[in-house]
């Protein structure tokens, strides 16, 4: 089992819980960490913007990946957030712990 982290920032603590509690209720993701607020400055219609972002990580297995950016976009008021894949490096323990937790077939 191969398992990743994927990133996607979201523009207040409340979309990221939302999609937290989501995944966590459909068994997609074993840990959802919300970060505290960051400035974001990006490339977006042509001009450089800046937000202040809520950053969210998701352990997962990495079948899963697209059932979690399909619950992500469903949630996600931005017309396209970005979701970024990681693959993770862990120990058997962690790895059995995620494959458990996530047990939405593929």
């Amino acid at each position: 089992m191969q398992a990743i982290s994927i990133d996607v920032t979201c523009p207040d603590p409340a979309t990221a819980h939302e999609i937290a509690d989501a995944l966590l209720g459909q068994n997609l993701a074993a840990c959802c960490r919300i970060g505290a607020p960051i400035e974001s400055r990006f490339h977006w219609n042509g001009a450089i913007e800046r937000a202040v972002e809520v950053p969210l990580a998701i352990k997962t297995r990495a079948e899963l990946f697209d059932r979690v950016a399909d619950v992500v976009r469903e949630l996600h008021p931005y017309e396209m957030p970005a979701i970024l894949g990681t693959p993770l490096r862990a120990d058997a323990a962690t790895l059995r712990w995620i494959a458990d937790a996530c047990i939405a077939s593929p």
